[in-house]
């Protein structure tokens, strides 16, 4: 069934070049988990949202613990091509590279969606344009034929939980942050107080 999804992707739109071309720069987004890295950077950069690129920067840690440690070394599921040789004349025609690793799960999508549903959490509606971009790269794995649907399935699956993990837990330190700076200050205030009554 995975394969032939993906066949359906090959035969219905893979004749379109303009459209592979957009699907190309798109899933580039997810290269190495770039755009969730500088997500994350140019967040921490700004004291406004550095809590958010805290967030992010958590579910990314934990997307890179289980999808790339663990769960990529332990399944070590074959890529598409290699029960579809067709496939590699239009990776070579568009420039696609082939990565090595195991397919299961998508990194490329487990990332995005890690950063987008922190982001999502935290910002609420505000976080829409990062789930558009954690969607379209998801779609492109599969449009490229780089991934059988289940791997980024199973990307979308975990990604969100890193997400959601991310979140929360920046959410308690923030909390542990917040009741540190209010007790330091009590404690800066109270030998004021007692010198104005003496």
């Amino acid at each position: 069934m995975d394969l032939e999804i993906l066949k359906w992707f090959d035969a219905t739109f893979h004749s379109q070049a303009w459209l592979n071309y957009i699907m190309v720069g798109i899933t580039w987004l997810g290269e190495f988990g770039l755009i969730a890295i500088v997500t994350a950077a140019v967040l921490l950069i700004f004291k406004k949202t550095r809590w958010a690129g805290v967030a992010v920067a958590v579910s990314l840690i934990f997307d890179v613990l289980i999808v790339n440690v663990i769960l990529k070394l332990s399944v070590n599921r074959a890529r598409p091509w290699t029960e579809w040789e067709e496939i590699t004349s239009f990776y070579s025609a568009f420039g696609i590279r082939q990565p090595t690793d195991s397919s299961f799960p998508s990194g490329h999508t487990a990332s995005t969606f890690a950063a987008a549903i922190a982001l999502t959490f935290r910002y609420k509606w505000k976080g829409a344009p990062a789930l558009i971009v954690a969607c379209l790269v998801a779609l492109s794995r599969i449009y490229l034929c780089l991934h059988y649907p289940s791997d980024v399935l199973g990307g979308i699956l975990i990604g969100s939980a890193c997400g959601v993990a991310g979140h929360f837990i920046t959410c308690y330190i923030q909390k542990l942050f917040k009741a540190r700076a209010e007790r330091n200050k009590g404690e800066v205030e109270q030998p004021d107080n007692k010198e104005g009554e003496s």
